[in-house]
Formats: structure tokens, sequence, C-alpha cells
């Protein structure tokens, strides 16, 4: 898994004069992902019904304050101050367990919630997926019912024979036509969109972006006012990620103070992509920057300038989907800045890997 990635910290001065304010160190918060709430679905989509209990405890007994996503994104575009520590909570493609075992602690501790649905699922098998009643029960009762797709496809993948305006017209259908059937069964639906798998490429972003929807990945990161508002990032919460002590670093951290990154995670046939990154502040603590690729292993971080560093793992980007993350301590030394990339590999021969 080899990856280059190259960090350019720009003097504040500098962006200022570029006409480009430094970030509120304020306006940021953090969103975590879940799926099945389960211990009788797959093991890396899920988390135990005990652990995720203890997850929202902790928020509840440690005085996070859970907002609704909604709130959230609209205060970090609008650069306002937030509290110390605000955290969102939301679910991906609307799984039964969520009403039976997620959202009876969910009322408990008063937390609202976003669904992301697939809604050619709803309605279709109650051992397995959510109905139109029971997400209007939870709407009724402060969550938000957002869009997922409608039948969950791999968004950038073009069928065989398509032609690049035939895909898109058929992405942008099923798009429309999930946030219709939850206008038709729930009421207003706020346009925001969750992309099935975490994947999306520059010409899904610009898809999304046209139709006037905040996207939100599978990358891991707090969200805050540089960051890319097609493709937000969340903190995935299945299998082993869902663990509890490292939940109290991720629901701590902070965006890291960066212009907005403009790398796309489709990997050709370079397969050690670049990504750039502007610091928007130098009272950081560079010299503490480390970044890890997938399997976790440490990237070498060097620094060729007095601002730039770079950083190269040592072997290509695996075929599929994988991640690296990059972390630094805050000013206190307590929190995390925190950024995540996503990188999208085909096979060889240039086909789609299958799903696991």
């Amino acid at each position: 898994m080899r990856f280059i990635i190259a960090f350019l910290l720009v003097p504040l001065s500098i962006a200022a004069c570029a006409g480009e304010p430094p970030p509120n160190p304020r306006s940021g918060g953090v969103i975590l992902q879940y799926h099945h709430v389960s211990t009788e679905t797959p093991s890396i989509t899920s988390i135990a019904p005990a652990l995720f209990e203890e997850h929202m405890d902790y928020l509840a007994n440690q005085g996070f304050e859970v907002w609704p996503l909604g709130r959230l994104v609209a205060a970090v575009r609008a650069g306002e101050s937030l509290p110390p520590h605000v955290v969102a909570i939301t679910f991906d493609d609307a799984y039964v367990s969520i009403y039976d075992t997620a959202f009876p602690i969910l009322k408990r501790h008063g937390f609202p919630f976003t669904i992301f649905v697939a809604t050619e699922y709803i309605d279709t098998n109650p051992d397995q997926y959510l109905s139109w009643n029971q997400l209007r029960e939870m709407k009724a009762a402060g969550a938000t019912i957002a869009n997922h797709s409608h039948t969950h496809t791999h968004l950038l993948r073009r069928n065989a024979g398509e032609s690049p305006d035939d895909w898109r017209r058929r992405i942008k259908a099923d798009i429309e036509h999930a946030q219709t059937l939850i206008e038709q069964h729930l009421g207003d639906a706020t346009k925001l969109i969750a992309y099935p798998y975490g994947e999306y490429d520059d010409d899904v972003i610009g898809i999304i972006d046209e139709m006037g929807f905040t996207g939100f990945g599978q990358q891991s990161g707090a969200v805050g006012p540089t960051s890319r508002f097609e493709v937000l990032p969340r903190f995935p919460m299945g299998g082993p990620y869902s663990a509890f002590e490292p939940l109290k670093t991720k629901v701590a951290t902070r965006p890291m103070p960066i212009r907005t990154v403009t790398t796309s995670p489709l990997v050709g046939d370079n397969l050690r992509p670049v990504l750039t990154l502007d610091l928007l502040r130098t009272d950081l603590r560079q010299d503490q920057l480390v970044c890890y690729g997938p399997g976790g292993g440490r990237i070498e971080v060097k620094q060729v300038s007095p601002s730039r560093f770079t950083a190269q793992a040592g072997n290509d980007i695996p075929v599929g989907r994988s991640r690296y993350n990059c972390t630094m301590p805050d000013e206190s030394g307590a929190r995390f800045y925190w950024f995540s990339q996503l990188w999208i590999r085909k096979e060889p021969d240039g086909s789609w890997y299958p799903e696991p």
C-alpha cells in the first residue's frame, strides 16, 4: 500500500493575503456513522447493542452536545462558534435494528439522529429493514430521514456500454427518486446524502453539488469550515472501529485546519497518488504530524521546506477502498486534529472489485 501525501503548510499571513481567513477553531464537530446495532449481522458493519449503549452513555455523562446533523452542518458552514464538544449521530441503510435497538437508547438520552435510507429497501423485509411507519415514528421523535440513493448502487460505476450522459441521467434519477419517496411518505426532506459504500469521485461530487446536496462519506475525521461540504467525513463505528476506548479520542477530535482538499480518491495508473494539504495556521505542533496507511502502518513524513511536508508508504495502494489518516496534537496536547483521505483502486485489468 503506497501513498504520497504532501502537506503545504502556509503561513497565516499568506492565507489572509489570499483572501482566505483562518478557520474559527471553535467551528467544528464530529459525526459518527453506524449501520447495524446487533450481534447477529455482519460484524464489519455492526456494533453490539451493549457497546452502542456504552457509546451513548459516554456522550451523555461527559457532557457532549448531540445536535441534529443539519444543525451542525449549517453552523459549520456559517463559521459559528460551537461548544467545545459537538457530535452528530448517523445510521446508514435503514436496518431494522435502528428502530428495535438503537431508538430506545437514543430516546432515553434525548439524542437526535439521522438515518440515511436506501429507499428501495423500505417496507420490503420487516426482519431486516425499516418500514415507512417506523421511519415516520422516529421522525416525529426528532430523527432526520435523509437520502442514501434509491438502489444503494455504486454511484461512480458505469454500466456496460453506458455513455457518460446516460450514466449521469441514471444517477440523478436514482437520487431524485429516493428524495421524492422520502418527501411523499414523510414530508419535507433536507438535502443531505450519504454516498453508498462511501464511494465518490469528481464526477459524482459534481452531480451532488449540482443537485444542491450536502454529501457525506465514510472517511474519518472532524467537520470544520474548510471541509468539503460535498464529502464531509464521518467516523465509522462498526466492527473493529466500534471499540470504546478509541471512541473517546475520536469524539474529541478537531478538524485539521487546512484549505479545501480537492484530490479525487480514484487511483489511475499512478498507484502512488499525491495529496496536497495547506495548513492555515502556523502555531501548530507540526513536528508531531503523523500519517498512517491501510492496516495502521505508519507513513514516513519528511519536511522538505519550512512549510512543506511529504509522506510515502512503502507499497502500492491496494485494490478496493483504502484510506490513510493523518493526525496532529492540538495546542493543548489533549486533543487531535484529524484528516482522512479515501483512495479507490480498480483491479489491474480495469474491472471493479467485488464487495466482500
